[in-house]
């Protein structure tokens, strides 16, 4: 029983890691759960791969998320966003 807590423990630990530096990938499926015709990173961000560098949509978001005094970026908010 202990080791099975221990190796769940490591996996929130490894999971909430990786989320918080490599999660956003999986905000180009939400996009795309929405409606969005987003093809890739580029989306919102400068470079396919996404990361730092962000284009007007991405800031924008980011800019939102200051405003709402979010935590994190909701992908929900693009329904709003306006080029």
């Amino acid at each position: 029983m202990k080791s099975i807590k221990v190796a769940l423990l490591l996996f929130i630990l490894v999971f909430g890691l990786t989320a918080t530096s490599s999660g956003h990938p999986a905000f180009l499926k939400e996009v795309k759960k929405l409606g969005i015709d987003a093809k890739d990173c580029t989306y919102c961000h400068e470079s396919a791969k996404g990361g730092k560098g962000w284009n007007r949509r991405g800031l924008w978001l980011k800019d939102q998320k200051k405003e709402r005094k979010a935590p994190n970026v909701d992908v929900k908010w693009l329904k709003e966003y306006t080029e």
